[in-house]
């Protein structure tokens, strides 16, 4: 891919950092701006000034649920989804119930994400799901993949980039074979190149979520004029 725009627009800009100005935030939408990135990705906290700081611009605003530990009471999730609903977040990732997942309590991983997806739904807001691949065995990737496809969610997502490792390629792969409905795969943690971005692409994934944004289009930038 040799279009700087079109690459841009995969991608979700992300600072999730919990200690940031306001003048800091404003300085991060102007740079999502300036590249035309698809969204930002911020805290909870940040959202309604970034709305405001972006709202003639094409830029979206995405914000984070149960992050990073995905491990809070399924009222509190629940709570917290519709209050970013009301603020008009454009997207939602919100973090998997890890602890029920990998005890097998997937009656309560789905009923957090179905009614999660209903808020979301009568809000227009698209909903991704965290599933911290870095936790799970491949066999539980894949059914986590299935589970989420399954529930109808817009996009599964590797990794928080916190907890643990971020995305891999054979992360990608396991999610694509077992990938079905209207579900994408966003991947996110450790992407700082536009080597990975490039080959994470062709392996299927749909959107990039990074903090490395800006170095990774510059990057192509620089490729662009030396070929």
């Amino acid at each position: 891919m040799n279009d700087k725009a079109a690459l841009a627009k995969i991608i979700d800009y992300t600072n999730l950092k919990n200690n940031l100005n306001l003048s800091e935030i404003e300085r991060f939408c102007r740079e999502a701006i300036a590249y035309g990135f698809y969204a930002v990705c911020i805290q909870p906290f940040y959202v309604p000034f970034a709305i405001q700081t972006l709202r003639n611009s094409t830029v979206r605003v995405v914000s984070v649920v149960d992050f990073p530990y995905g491990c809070s009471q399924i009222r509190a999730k629940l709570q917290a989804v519709e209050e970013l609903a009301k603020v008009k977040v454009e997207e939602i990732d919100f973090v998997m119930n890890i602890p029920a997942f990998v005890n097998n309590n997937t009656k309560l991983v789905e009923e957090e994400i179905e009614k999660s997806l209903e808020i979301c739904r009568s809000n227009n807001v698209r909903l991704k799901v965290i599933i911290e691949t870095g936790l799970l065995l491949p066999e539980e990737i894949a059914n986590a993949t299935r589970l989420l496809c399954d529930v109808g969610v817009d996009f599964i997502k590797t990794s928080t980039g916190v907890v643990c490792r971020g995305a891999t390629y054979e992360d990608i792969k396991i999610i694509k074979e077992n990938l079905s409905g209207n579900t994408k795969i966003k991947a996110s943690g450790g992407i700082r190149t536009l080597e990975q971005v490039l080959k994470f692409i062709e392996l299927g994934v749909s959107r990039i979520g990074t903090s490395s944004a800006t170095q990774i289009i510059n990057e192509l930038e620089s490729k662009i004029e030396t070929e």
